[in-house]
């Protein structure tokens, strides 16, 4: 090619006796397991009630390296006491001990190991015994040995408190006074090394990393509520609190590199000549708010409840702070009425009306300037002063402007609107809900794109609209019901799409997505793909010429952003399940599958496995259907070393359906008898069977068609085949 000999990387000899090659999948994967065990313990008296649990959980992934043990200890206790007085407490404490392995899409060096995996080529040893390393590709020296990344350590450990006590009082009758005190306290360490034996550890000499968060969230909550009924057809239920809540968000980290050996880990920072990483951040954020709802039912029929909350959060500038939410809801039973009682068919009629507002604040710290301590470490003890931060550069220490003032900035607000009917038939044995939903967000909190003379890249505002909008359907029922046998199914099925109502600008991109007003967040603008030209096996993609006339290129870097055109959307059309219940007298089979209709996915993970010439990495079997003069018909193109361009630039060729159908659950049980539960002296006792993820059919090729609806894969964890079997217990 342009004049320089093509030299090939193997010989016949070398392809002749490459033998079966390197399962990479299979090295780095294992049969994973499960276990799980409960312990709870209950009783008391007429004025104190108490209840204790333990939880043990342990899983083994079906990735190497990769599990997750938990202990979980779980504290009630209420107590009554001068008649009209009830106290409580409750505490649950979580320990999560994981072992993690080097996951996501990273690339090159820091490549997941499920993605290294696929692209490893399976001509390339796994660990070479004579010299005790793990080799890597020649061609692609920058990708690790998939095999080599079992060798990393990486320790997570969460330590978690959920505290809760209340008092209550009921001095008159249907009035309830109610105090609360809540804390949630997270703490989360993580704790990673990388040896040498790794390609990073090697081309950094080890690599050492320590991280810590810190969460705690209190909340102060006063309710009184008043629950009268009159004349046995007006009842009333009156609500007015007041809470108060307060977020702390700590978070420090080290690294280092450049050991003298691995053995010390993360447990000797200091002994690392690299670069030092230190790092720490401090937030605060507070919320307060007073909430009020009234609701009236009218003769057990008619039913009326109105909100109203009023919602302070600290990240917004004074003049912002508040943000009013009202809400109202409507019910009416109709089969409740005197012109339906005698429908004998008709078990429930009901229909449900709702409108009502919610806030959202979440502008991660605060939004307008002032001064505060923001540096590389990202600190900040002020959490809303998050202008200027303070960077060491070469040892000395500055201030620069790190984020402009927004001072106008305010909650985003969500207008929910819902519509629903509930039915019944034949005392319930057919019964279901039909349900409208929209969802319109006003004022999201976006950030702005700047121009770069401004010095900043964007700013945060209050800017656009969107709408969200879907049916829900659920049906279930009962095609058989005698004594010993019953048949329960069900079925729901939910559409739901996504319009913009209004931009900040004519047209705003994400990736291979356009946003445009009557448009949806969701909608893949794309290159088209023309296919492969017979003659020359090169790919070809469609673009417009001047004249707006639609021609084919050779030459991708022509294709400009206007030659991109809407090929579909990422959200599915319709998801759902159906679920089946039989039972036989003590037996009791069920499944549950779940499924996607419709909707598109960029299947990133296939595009790795695509390669327009000799790169090294492992390929799709559908190369093997590549152009040839032999095979001038096909979507694959031809193999060469100099391409005009690259033919897994992004196109709609990779854009694929997301259907998808998933046997999610089987479930075999059995109950003990009466008799034998009597001579054992237990309450009750059953075993059962299940199996989990046992069968997939879909279109998209990749390891789990079950994605995001952000519509790309990224060699995530897929969902494992689990067979599990337990028995249940009670004294």
């Amino acid at each position: 090619a342009n004049g320089v000999a093509y030299s090939r990387p193997y010989s016949d000899n070398d392809i002749a006796g490459a033998g079966p090659g390197t399962d990479w999948l299979g090295l780095i994967t294992r049969d994973g397991q499960i276990q799980e065990h409960n312990v709870n313990l209950q009783g008391g008296s007429e004025s104190t009630q108490y209840m204790v649990s333990f939880n043990y959980y342990d899983h083994q992934g079906i990735v190497k390296n990769s599990g997750m043990t938990r202990y979980t200890a779980k504290a009630n206790i209420d107590q009554k006491f001068l008649n009209i007085f009830k106290a409580g407490l409750n505490l649950t404490l979580t320990r999560i001990d994981n072992d993690n392995t080097q996951l996501g899409s990273g690339q090159f060096e820091n490549s997941g190991i499920i993605r290294s995996a696929i692209q490893m080529g399976p001509n390339i040893q796994a660990y070479d015994e004579a010299t005790g390393t793990y080799p890597i590709n020649p061609l692609l020296g920058q990708q690790p040995n998939p095999y080599s990344l079992l060798n990393n350590t990486d320790k997570g450990r969460t330590d978690r408190l959920l505290g809760n006590i209340f008092i209550e009082a009921k001095p008159i009758a249907g009035l309830t006074l109610r105090v609360n005190a809540g804390l949630d306290h997270a703490n989360v360490d993580r704790k990673t090394y990388q040896p040498r034996s790794t390609l990073n550890g090697k081309n950094l000499n080890g690599v050492a990393y320590i991280y810590n968060t810190d969460n705690n969230q209190y909340l102060m909550e006063a309710t009184a509520t008043y629950q009268r009924t009159f004349a046995d057809i007006h009842s009333i239920n009156l609500l007015a609190g007041t809470s108060y809540e307060k977020f702390n968000y700590d978070a420090s980290e080290l690294g280092n590199n450049n050991f003298i050996t691995d053995a010390f880990l993360w447990n000797n920072m200091d002994a690392g000549t690299g670069t030092k990483i230190t790092k720490s951040t401090s937030t605060e954020n507070k919320m307060m708010s007073y909430f009020f709802r009234a609701g009236y039912i009218l003769k057990n029929r008619y039913l009326l409840t109105a909100t109203l909350r009023a919602d302070g959060a600290s990240v917004f500038a004074k003049n912002n702070k508040w943000g009013y939410f009202p809400s109202v809801a409507a019910g009416w039973t109709m089969s409740e009425e005197n012109f339906m009682r005698n429908i004998d068919w008709l078990s429930n009629l009901k229909l449900r009306l709702s409108w009502g507002q919610t806030g959202n604040a979440d502008i991660s710290t605060n939004a307008f300037a002032s001064y505060g301590a923001q540096g590389n470490d990202q600190v900040g003890y002020y959490a809303y002063q998050a202008l200027y931060s303070i960077r060491n550069n070469l040892g000395e220490s500055g201030l620069h402007a790190y984020r402009l003032a927004t001072p106008n900035l305010s909650w985003e607000t969500n207008l929910n609107t819902n519509i629903g009917l509930d039915f019944g038939f034949w005392n319930n044995r057919l019964n279901g809900t039909i349900e409208y939903f929209e969802r319109r967000s006003k004022d999201l909190l976006f950030s702005k794109d700047l121009v770069p003379s401004s010095g900043f890249s964007s700013m945060d505002e209050n800017i656009g609209a969107i709408k969200n909008y879907g049916w829900e359907f659920q049906i279930s029922g009962y095609p058989i019901m005698t004594k010993d046998w019953k048949w329960k199914l069900s079925f729901n099925a939910t559409t739901y799409k996504n319009k913009i109502t209004s931009l900040p600008a004519e047209e705003m991109w994400s990736g291979n997505k356009k946003w445009v007003k009557g448009g949806s967040l969701y909608d893949f603008y794309l290159v088209e793909w023309a296919g492969v030209n017979p003659e020359n096996g090169n790919p070809t993609w469609y673009r417009y010429n001047t004249n707006g006339e639609k021609i084919t290129t050779e030459d991708y870097s022509s294709t400009t952003p206007d030659d991109k055109v809407k090929c579909g959307n990422s959200l599915p059309d319709w998801t759902g399940g159906l679920q089946s219940d039989l039972s036989f007298k003590d037996f009791t089979l069920s499944f549950l599958f779940s499924y996607s209709i419709g909707g598109k996915i960029y299947n990133g993970d296939k595009v790795s496995l695509m390669s327009q010439g000799p790169t090294g990495t492992g390929w799709s079997v559908d190369m093997l259907d590549r152009w040839t003069p032999e095979n001038p018909y096909t979507d694959v193109p031809r193999l060469t070393t100099s391409p005009k361009s690259s033919w897994t630039n992004s196109s709609n060729r990779f854009l694929v359906d997301r259907s998808y159908l998933r046997l999610k659950n089987i479930t075999f049980s059995y109950n003990l008898p009466k008799s034998l539960l009597n001579t054992l002296t237990l309450k009750d006792a059953s075993i059962f069977f299940q199996a989990e993820n046992m069968l997939t059919l879909a279109k998209q090729q990749g390891l789990d068609p079950e994605q995001t609806f952000g519509g790309s894969t990224y060699y995530r964890y897929p969902a494992m085949k689990t067979i599990s079997f337990g028995i249940n217990v009670k004294l």
